[in-house]
């Protein structure tokens, strides 16, 4: 509760949660479309899939680069800079 209204405080934060439901967007267009996943395996792989692009594309990386920084050895995509 303490941070309910940080985003008052702190102009970078923003007060709604659009960028939550435009991550999920995908997953819940496929999902009705084929009306469910077929396995567990698969559910996983494309949640998964779909984190490194999302988290790709916020750091402004295409759907490639993203999935081969995810992949590299060379440092993760989801370490801070």
């Amino acid at each position: 509760m303490d941070n309910l209204f940080l985003f008052l405080e702190d102009a970078t934060i923003p007060p709604t949660n659009n960028q939550s439901e435009q991550a999920i967007r995908m997953s819940v267009i496929f999902r009705r479309v084929t009306n469910r996943f077929r396995s567990e395996w698969g559910r996983d792989w494309f949640a998964a899939v779909r984190s490194v692009v999302n988290t790709g594309k916020r750091q402004g990386l295409t759907a490639d680069q993203s999935i081969q920084q995810a992949l590299s050895t060379n440092g993760s995509l989801f370490s801070p800079s």
